[in-house]
């Protein structure tokens, strides 16, 4: 393993960019690389929630998987980022399904290192719990959206999000670095995907999207605009 490079993937995160180098290597001598193809399933709804995962390289849908076979995408994990939380408790069970979008490499962290981590570190843990608030405020910013809005507003409010997580500088506006086809994007704003190719079309028109095949290109000032115009 390549601990120089891991230790530097580490510090890149959110909760560890305050450790100490070397504390980040211990970290490292814990925490393998897992591999995994597009589509490939990382965990399942009821799995033990048994590690911390760090996206090294690639893309992560997290999910919620319905009886009726319908599926509830909640958010897309890119490069740095964590995902897996909520696994303080020892019998916690997995509430999500994560999937990866494209080649994906991650950084695991079991739970028994991260909670020797906790103990010794407090302000880790502080650090912890405020990105798990963070992730519950913003889960449950986006339930209201998708309550309150119509469709094209939620659309918006996605593409707009996505622009500023993912987006990357194109001539006319910003390329979305993400590979997310309309039934995509329909299990994101709970919408079907007519509805979803019906709102898509209205914003080109307005001059929002650019180019509406991925990868999408976007303007994020006209997608601003729209989402404030409508409310």
């Amino acid at each position: 393993m390549n601990y120089p490079s891991l230790v530097w993937h580490l510090k890149r995160t959110e909760l560890f960019a305050d450790l100490e180098l070397t504390e980040l290597e211990r970290v490292a001598a814990t925490t393998p690389y897992r591999f995994y193809q597009p589509g490939e399933v990382i965990y399942r709804m009821d799995d033990p929630a048994d590690a911390l995962y760090f996206v090294r390289s690639g893309l992560v849908k997290v999910s919620k998987l319905f009886p009726n076979g319908k599926e509830a995408i909640l958010g897309v994990i890119g490069q740095h980022d964590t995902f897996g939380e909520l696994l303080l408790q020892p019998e916690e069970r997995r509430p999500t399904q994560a999937e990866a979008l494209e080649r994906t490499t991650l950084i695991v962290l079991p739970r028994s290192e991260l909670q020797k981590l906790l103990v010794s570190k407090p302000d880790l843990a502080m650090k912890l719990i405020r990105l798990m608030a963070a992730r519950l405020f913003e889960a449950q910013a986006w339930t209201a959206t998708v309550s309150a809005y119509s469709a094209p507003e939620r659309v918006a409010s996605l593409l707009y999000r996505l622009a500023r997580e993912f987006g990357r500088p194109h001539p006319q506006g910003v390329e979305l670095g993400l590979k997310l086809n309309q039934e995509d994007i329909a299990r994101m704003v709970g919408a079907t995907r007519e509805t979803v190719s019906h709102s898509l079309s209205r914003l080109k028109k307005e001059g929002a999207i650019v180019r509406a095949r991925a990868p999408m290109v976007v303007r994020t000032d006209a997608l601003r605009l729209f989402i404030d115009q409508e409310r």
